[in-house]
This record gives C-alpha cells, structure tokens and sequence, in this order.
C-alpha cells in the first residue's frame, strides 16, 4: 500500500501517510471529485480501494485489480452493510435529488459505526458551518457544539441540509473526521443540467449571478486535498474552506470556455425564477457580490501551493470525468449556429 514517489511529492504527503486509510470507500466514482479522488488513488497504486455504483449488480474488480466497485445506493439503505464492510476510510459525496436524500444520512452514519469505520472526509459547501477561525472555542472543540453559518447561505436548502449532516459528524465521538467546504465547482457548467443542455444544444449557460464576481473552486483542488485528508493523520477532526484563486464573473467564464472550445460562448442572464429552488438560492448569493470578498480559504496552506485558476480546470481534460469530457467534446465538434438560427430556436423555458 505505497503511494507512488511522484504522486506523493505532488500530494506533499509524507513517507508513511497512508498505513492508517485502510480501506477506503468512495461513495461514487461518477461524481465530479469522487471520480477524480478514484483516480488519485488509483495513480498512487493504492491498493484497498472500494467504490460504490447504482449499475452494478454485483462487485466487480478494475484499475488493475486495484479498485472493487460494488453496488451501493445512499437512498437504499439495504445496501449500506456489503458495501462498508472492512472499510476503515469513507470518503462521502452526497446526491442532490431527490430532495430528501438527507433523511438517509443518520442511516448511513450508523452503517459506518456498526461496520467499523474510522475515518471520514467529507465534501461540504462553503459557509454550511462555520469555520475554525470563526467559531475557536466551539468548533470540534472540547463542549462537542458546532454552529452553521451565515444565513445567506442556509437559504440554500442543499446548504442547511449539508450542515446537519455535517453536525451528525462533528458531533459523533468515534470517527476521525474532516470537512471540505467548497464553493461552486468549476465543473457544474458541464455537468449541471440546465447548464450542460443550454451549453450543447445552444453554446449557452445560464445564471443570475448580475455581473458580480463568483467564486469557483476547481474539482481537481478539492480532489486532491481529500487524498490528503484521507492518507494522513494530521487532518483529523480539521475542517477546510475551499475556494479558487479569486473571484470571476460569468461573462469571463464564457470568454475562457470560448477559447477553449473553439466556440463562441454566452453566458445569459436569467431570472431567478427559471431555475430550481436550490439553483435560484444560489444565484442569489451570487447576485449579491458576497463572493468577491472570499479569499482563498485553506489550500494554499494545506497544499502549499496556489488554487488552480477556471484555465487551469479547462485544460486538465486528463482528469475529467466522462460527463465532462463528453460535453466539452460534444460542443467543440459542432458547427457554430449563425445568430438567426439561435434566435429561431430559443423559446421560452418555464420553471420547474
């Protein structure tokens, strides 16, 4: 179980770091940094790797040999205990459908203490609760009390319930746990749906973001400071706020998707009433410009590096998943539409 010199030196792991993972369980490998996570882990040529697929009937070994994918489901409860067994590590993304995916997780919680885990990273969104900085004396402190955060962000139903999950953890005595509050992936432009229907079939994404700055964070970054948290003991009971290198507006977004895919790309305003509950309240925090004042949060200091910039994820397309790599593919080979033939096309889209 030796990660690889090369892959460590770029981690800045230390010599002995992975002997306390175990097993590590990653809870999907289609998600944007689980797969990347996966494929980490893979590189390194880490050899107790378990992945969970709703596809799969039965488990299934790849990677070398490296990686058992079994089937597992967070809104099946039934298939928690095959799925966690001899796990000593979980590495949790959570679904955003259906809506009540979060009565699931004291479930899923109680799998891994009956099944003996240890070890949990977990992906969060930024400000679901407050940072170490914010709360000192409280957060995974002595009294066991942890607070969410601002109330902007808890107008984000996703957010709020991220946040009592993330409680269930930091209140939990037993499990050595890390949080990574990450703002908006990078990623979501290929793989959200609206976005990536609008940007396929039109050379469109939407948003509501009103021309202020938002702060993306890139899935690769995320991804590789969960290896981190996973492979070495320090980052226990330790929360992470993620962000990117600064702030950029959506129309800049268009610009750099424009050059990398050979398209003319546009982002266009939308009302907050065009998208879903959880999109639009997100919008909204970003119409407010809040964003612009985050600064880069933990990486850097963790990593010892800088954030990668919205460039730098475009040109990573190695560590893309297949979702992504599909829809930069899919808008790159097709012809540009003249302005008369969008014009024609678009017609009005109803909220759902």
């Amino acid at each position: 179980m030796k990660l690889t010199a090369d892959l460590k030196k770029l981690l800045g792991l230390g010599g002995d770091s992975n002997e306390h993972a175990g097993r590590v369980f990653v809870l999907d490998g289609d998600d944007a940094v689980g797969h990347r996570v996966l494929e980490r882990l893979v590189d390194a040529e880490y050899e107790l790797i378990r992945v969970g697929s709703k596809t799969v009937a039965e488990p299934t070994t790849s990677g070398g040999s490296l990686v058992e994918t079994v089937p597992f489901d967070f809104l099946k409860e039934g298939t928690y205990p095959a799925a966690l067994k001899d796990v000593k590590t979980v590495f949790v993304t959570l679904p955003v459908a259906p809506a009540n995916w979060d009565v699931h997780f004291p479930a899923f919680v109680k799998a891994c203490e009956s099944a003996g885990v240890t070890r949990i990273v977990k992906l969060s969104f930024y400000h679901a609760v407050q940072s170490k900085a914010e709360n000192r004396n409280k957060y995974f402190g002595e009294s066991w009390a942890y607070m969410p955060s601002h109330e902007g962000f808890h107008d984000v139903p996703l957010v709020h319930k991220h946040a009592l999950c993330d409680g269930d953890l930091i209140l939990h005595p037993d499990f050595e746990v890390t949080l990574l509050f990450a703002t908006h992936l990078m990623s979501n432009v290929f793989r959200n749906g609206v976005e990536r229907k609008a940007l396929k079939e039109k050379e469109e994404f939407y948003g509501a973001s009103r021309g202020k700055g938002v702060n993306y964070v890139s899935p690769n970054d995320v991804a590789d400071i969960a290896v981190k948290a996973i492979m070495e003991k320090e980052h226990k009971r330790q929360a992470y706020t993620l962000c990117g290198p600064a702030a950029i507006t959506d129309d800049a977004v268009a610009n750099l998707l424009s050059h990398q895919l050979d398209q003319t790309i546009t982002f266009v305003e939308k009302p907050f009433d065009f998208f879903d509950t959880d999109t639009a309240a997100f919008e909204k925090i970003k119409a407010s410009g809040v964003e612009e004042t985050f600064t880069q949060g933990d990486f850097k200091h963790v990593m010892g590096r800088e954030p990668e910039t919205f460039e730098d994820y475009l040109a990573a397309t190695t560590r893309m998943t297949s979702v992504e790599q599909e829809t930069m593919l899919f808008v790159e080979t097709t012809p540009q539409k003249t302005t008369e033939a969008m014009t024609t096309e678009q017609t009005p889209v109803i909220a759902q």
